[in-house]
């Protein structure tokens, strides 16, 4: 009795990874990339080095209805293009701020000062040259900070909020 039990289980679980590995295809193998997903991608660091025109990464001027918490301010002149979740207690936040792609050390430093001022303790930074910098910060929320570059004049800094 226990073995049948536990053989349903395991066709129980085969079941739902085969179903959820299937999410990210199309019918014809290919990947499946929503208008968000492949302007995400346009939008990453390798096209950002490409030096792709604003216009080709996604709605910037977009006003997202998910909010941040009011504790937690934003880097000033950073403007919400996106906000995703809640996630269980997680939620990400999209921001894109005029700056120079190749010093995103100084938007990541100037982002956490602004957590730091507000009470948030920053536990680490790090960077990968010409690619990214992150910042992690404890507070009244744990915040990390993603700096990259977007397109022509802008970086992209996203806040992961739990």
């Amino acid at each position: 009795m226990i073995i049948k039990r536990l053989l349903v289980m395991a066709g129980v679980t085969v079941a739902a990874v085969s179903s959820l590995a299937a999410c990210g295809e199309s019918s014809n193998g290919a990947d499946a990339k929503t208008p968000v997903s492949a302007a995400s991608e346009a939008a990453g660091p390798a096209a950002a080095a490409n030096g792709i025109p604003c216009s080709a990464a996604g709605d910037l001027t977009a006003t997202p209805d998910l909010k941040p918490p009011a504790d937690l301010p934003m880097v000033p002149g950073g403007q919400i293009y996106l906000a995703k979740g809640p996630f269980g207690k997680t939620e990400l936040f999209f921001l894109w701020k005029d700056a120079d792609p190749t010093d995103l050390n100084s938007v990541r430093d100037e982002a956490a000062d602004t957590l730091a001022k507000a009470g948030y303790t920053v536990e680490r930074k790090d960077q990968e040259e010409g690619s990214e910098a992150e910042a992690h910060l404890s507070g009244p929320h744990d915040v990390a900070i993603q700096v990259i570059q977007l397109c022509e004049g802008k970086v992209r800094i996203k806040y992961n909020v739990s």
